[in-house]
């Protein structure tokens, strides 16, 4: 029997409580987790004494800045966004060992789960595949994997979301100071541009070591190099007012340095304007400015955002980067953003 337009609306309005109530579910057992604190690695009582094998009372659960041993932790980047992680070391997961859900702030969720270095991105409301990729020598690879029907108009559509979240999640992995490596954001130029992306696009939003990021980015050690010397010559000099004039001296000397080079593969205090397809002269008015600026083989551009004060890379400027290097570059396949900071 056929159910009746009403019904039908009904049924699917049923649907959608559920899974919703699925999801919220979900964050509530991440929330409990993220504040109990479990600690895998928390010291045991010694076999032999008294309550051995129990959890030694001044063990684990006491993690900096809300992170414990066993990696659950939230963090909220400056655009409002939420960032839930969790990580599962001492018994993986059958899916996943690390789990990031980015809540953006219109409610909108996007999951971002990894298996080595395989990662799954998830919409956070229907669990459907928008994309899954590897990491190999710094180059995000697709991977292939069951497309539901319908989903890739769900992918499309919600491309903008995917890569807001991806932005998102870089800001937070880059707050975090993570010994594991430097965050960045790797996403195909196409994601970017104004007509239909792929259906399957390649995205991949994590930690890697630094060999791993030089291997996209062969210059980064170059322009490591070059920003601390910058750092140094302006300690050097001294006549800092404040952290905020240390930081703009900094930017100076490394950008004069970079262009001395010559070298139209690595530039610095590049500026474009949000609608325009052209560079802009240096401190026009509602411009983005980029520290540097390479073009790597094969098809790569790689933004290195300096750091030298206590702010981070928002998810609003990673995505106005992105679209600006997807519109003046529409001959790169690969867009690499990351932070770059002083090593001394």
């Amino acid at each position: 029997m056929s159910l009746s337009p009403d019904h039908r609306t009904k049924l699917l309005r049923l649907r959608s409580t559920v899974a919703g109530l699925s999801v919220t579910l979900g964050f509530l057992r991440l929330q409990r987790a993220l504040s109990r604190k479990y600690d895998p690695d928390q010291l045991r009582e010694p076999a032999g004494s008294p309550g051995g094998g129990r959890w030694a009372s001044n063990g684990g659960g006491q993690g900096t800045s809300g992170q414990s041993s066993s990696g659950a932790e939230e963090t909220v980047t400056e655009d409002g966004s939420r960032v839930l992680s969790l990580r599962i070391r001492s018994q993986p997961h059958q899916d996943w060992d690390e789990q990031h859900t980015v809540i953006a702030s219109d409610g909108t969720r996007t999951i971002f789960e990894m298996a080595g270095r395989t990662q799954t991105i998830r919409d956070g409301e229907t669990g459907t595949i928008l994309a899954r990729s590897t990491l190999v020598n710094g180059r995000a690879e697709p991977e292939a994997f069951v497309q539901q029907t319908g989903a890739s108009t769900l992918a499309r559509a919600s491309s903008r979301a995917l890569y807001n979240a991806g932005a998102a999640l870089l800001a937070a992995l880059s707050v975090r100071k993570s010994r594991d490596g430097s965050a960045i954001f790797e996403a195909p130029a196409s994601l970017y541009e104004r007509r239909q992306g792929p259906d399957k696009p390649v995205v991949w939003v994590g930690l890697v070591e630094e060999q791993e990021l030089r291997a996209a980015c062969p210059r980064r050690g170059e322009v490591q190099v070059i920003l601390d010397e910058a750092v140094d010559e302006v300690r050097a000099s001294g006549g800092s007012k404040d952290a905020q004039d240390f930081g703009n001296k900094v930017h100076a000397v490394a950008a004069r340095k970079i262009t001395n080079l010559k070298d139209p593969n690595l530039v610095a205090e590049v500026s474009y304007v949000p609608g325009k397809s052209a560079a802009q002269p240096y401190g026009i008015r509602s411009s983005l400015r980029l520290d540097v600026l390479e073009r790597s083989v094969p098809r790569t551009v790689c933004i290195h955002d300096h750091k030298t004060g206590e702010s981070q890379i928002s998810a609003v400027r990673a995505t106005t980067i992105a679209e600006m290097i997807a519109r003046n570059f529409p001959d790169m396949q690969r867009i690499i953003v990351t932070e770059m900071r002083p090593t001394r």
